[in-house]
């Protein structure tokens, strides 16, 4: 029986650059959400808005991602 390899796990560089930074995306729909990258995975980030509003935003819907302030 073989074993089964685990592939290693890509790390996106969009997580690495804008998380933790106040960023403004700009959708498909020519809607504008203001917030904090708090998380990115393969299809989505995870947007906080305030302390209790968070949208989980698929990344194809992104035209673009401007940051407004970069975390240190």
């Amino acid at each position: 029986m073989s074993e089964k390899k685990e592939r290693p796990r890509k790390f996106d560089i969009f997580l690495e650059e804008f998380n933790g930074s106040q960023v403004r995306v700009v959708l498909h729909n020519e809607k504008v959400i203001n917030g904090v990258v708090v998380e990115s995975r393969k299809y989505w980030i995870k947007v906080m808005v305030d302390p209790n509003t968070y949208y989980y935003i698929n990344k194809a819907w992104i035209v673009y991602i401007q940051p407004l302030k970069v975390k240190k």
